[in-house]
């Protein structure tokens, strides 16, 4: 793994000016494998493996264990995503190994905190990708995916991530697989919400300026653009506390729907102050704002009636869905949110790729992945697309006293 060393340091300067994305360092001492845990408390063109590869590859454990790496934000500035995905892996780990494991072995992983930030989402990648693991799941958000998929595909293992932005499929990275809606869809469907549903006359498309934000914009006016729908767009920053003067500007421009992709933070700030500013207008955002850890900052007045287009909420009657949250609860005394359900997927779908492939060999597990389908999960049934994505399907929900409730389920046809 010496030849990673090069990129690394390119990767680092350059992943230095990226900012953080909130929605969509590790020390140095290796973290605990997850059994301890418990008991305590490419390069973008990177082109798909040919057949002949991968083909008759045998199991590289020796040992008793077939091990993943993990990459989450347990600090940083929404710890308690990371802490959410965290205990979603757990449960699924904990799940196949009750019912015997992968390859006859047990399953278990290495986790780092990458604090959700990118240049630290490169060293903990980095550390990952010199231990043996046959895949990766993390890190969350965009941003690190990006600042991390030439790390990954030039080592040539499989990583899935839950960052949902377009560029994540756009830079064509066989190795990345998305286990969440891509924003792609995810705009769509809010636009054509917007206007088929809500009646929208004239729309304000309010959008984080990162890569998820801007993703989600671009997928958002391209639908209503072609719905001749009017609207205008604007902007603001990761970490803004203050969007008083574009709420005002919506306000000025008389809109009757706001469209709002951000990050958890950010839903926040603008909840709290187009409440505060009297902007009574229909409301549809991306996903992060249905989280119980979202919801929990604000008053039920600040966010009664809107709509959110995501991949998971707790209130849903899918029988996979009750069953899910209701291990969950079991487990932790709570209801999971999308984090969870989205990581805990990955990982049910990482260890089908391992029982499809016959190996732990990462290659082999990267083209088995790339045939999977119909992977029951929380968030869908999961089947791999020609982008590698994974999910195809949304909900559109309704927030009222700070729960989300099912509105619509939106499904996509995929190749």
């Amino acid at each position: 793994m010496k030849r990673f060393a090069g990129l690394f340091l390119v990767l680092v300067m350059a992943v230095s000016m990226l900012a953080g994305c909130g929605s969509d360092g590790g020390s140095d001492e290796k973290k605990e494998t997850t059994a301890a845990k418990a008991d305590k408390d490419v390069e973008s063109d990177t082109e798909a493996p040919k057949e002949s590869e991968s083909a008759g590859q045998t199991p590289v454990s020796d040992g008793d264990t077939i091990t993943f790496g993990l990459s989450c934000a347990i600090t940083g500035n929404f710890p308690l995503a990371g802490e959410r995905t965290l205990q979603g892996v757990q449960m699924a780990v904990d799940e196949i190994n009750a019912a015997g494991g992968v390859l006859g072995k047990k399953l278990d992983f290495i986790y780092e905190d990458d604090g959700n930030d990118p240049t630290q989402a490169v060293t903990v990648v980095t550390k990952l990708l010199n231990e043996d693991i046959c895949g990766l799941i993390g890190p969350h958000t965009t941003t690190n995916c990006l600042a991390v998929q030439e790390l990954v595909g030039e080592a040539k293992i499989p990583y899935i991530t839950g960052g949902s932005g377009t560029k994540i499929a756009a830079a064509n990275n066989q190795y990345v697989f998305q286990c969440r809606p891509s924003d792609g869809m995810n705009g769509v469907v809010a636009a054509d919400f917007a206007v088929k549903e809500l009646g929208a006359k004239k729309i304000g498309v309010f959008f984080n300026n990162n890569d998820f934000g801007v993703g989600g914009r671009d997928a958002v006016t391209a639908e209503l653009d072609k719905l001749n729908a009017e609207y205008i767009t604007l902007g603001h920053n990761s970490g803004d506390t203050d969007m008083t003067s574009q709420l005002m500007q919506f306000a000025a421009e008389e809109i009757d729907t706001m469209i709002l992709w951000t990050d958890d933070a950010e839903d926040v700030v603008v909840a709290r102050q187009a409440y505060e500013l009297g902007l009574e207008v229909n409301v549809i955002t991306s996903a992060g704002v249905v989280m119980e850890q979202v919801l929990s900052q604000m008053e039920p007045e600040y966010v009664e009636g809107w709509y959110s287009v995501t991949d998971f909420v707790p209130a849903n009657d899918d029988p996979v869905v009750s069953k899910f949250v209701e291990s969950f609860k079991t487990e932790y005394g709570m209801e999971p949110e999308l984090y969870a359900s989205a990581y805990y997927g990955a990982v049910k779908y990482l260890a089908a790729a391992i029982e499809k492939a016959g190996s732990d060999d990462p290659t082999a597990i990267r083209d088995a992945m790339a045939e999977l389908s119909d992977i029951e999960a929380p968030t869908g049934v999961l089947g791999c697309a020609s982008d590698n994505t994974l999910v195809h399907s949304c909900v559109v929900t309704q927030i009222t006293d700070l729960k989300a409730s099912v509105v619509n389920t939106v499904s996509a046809e995929y190749e």
